[in-house]
């Protein structure tokens, strides 16, 4: 990894770390919080591929740990946390490769509208996959192993609909917030955006 390369982790390591003070309760899952700590870890993704972006998410999880301690129940939020950030951009992946390949079609209008689509992928791949991750890895191994207490199950079968909402609304603000400030940050600094090269390139070949 170049110098240039060890500069954007730490940046947007740093900045990400910094938004783990940001936190607010959700009232529907018990524990939970909306925060905005995914959004630099997300927008490193989009920029400059899975590499910077998964060396970002694993600096935010181990500083998240070190300066904004939540007692055991850390060594559960943080590593879903940051799991959940590699579910959204997995989603939003899948996303950029279906309107490349749908880029002139009319059956899918929303695909010419990148913010749209990477929403829709992000919400598909994460509200598909974290409520299973919340039910089985969460309450069933990682509280009673950490906080060695098991949760009785129809509290658990109780908080399903909250797994589900609440993973269907965190990639609701946080995708366009990514898009916005990636695309921002990308004509600024004349970076081409790593998640959507092939999608401009497949566009303006259409164009011809």
């Amino acid at each position: 990894m170049n110098s240039k390369s060890i500069a954007l982790v730490i940046t947007f390591a740093a900045v990400a770390i910094a938004l783990n003070v940001v936190r607010i309760p959700t009232i529907f899952y018990p524990g939970s919080y909306f925060q905005f700590s995914q959004i630099p870890i997300v927008i490193a993704f989009f920029l400059f591929g899975a590499k910077v972006g998964v060396l970002v998410g694993l600096l935010n999880l181990a500083g998240g740990l070190i300066l904004f301690p939540i007692g055991a129940v850390g060594l559960i939020v943080y590593p879903m946390d940051f799991v959940s950030s590699l579910l959204m951009f997995a989603g939003m992946w899948l996303a950029s490769k279906f309107m490349i390949y749908y880029n002139e079609s009319e059956r899918f209008p929303m695909l010419k509208k990148p913010a749209v689509g990477l929403t829709i992928g992000a919400i598909a791949i994460r509200a598909g996959i974290m409520p299973f991750l919340d039910y089985a890895v969460v309450y069933h191994i990682l509280v009673p192993l950490i906080l060695g207490k098991s949760p009785p199950e129809t509290f658990i079968l109780g908080l399903v609909p909250a797994f589900v909402l609440y993973n269907i609304i965190v990639p609701l603000y946080v995708v366009p917030v990514v898009y916005v400030v990636a695309t921002k940050v990308s004509k600024h600094l004349k970076i081409e955006m790593t998640l959507f090269t092939n999608f401009k390139a497949n566009k303006n070949q259409n164009s011809k």
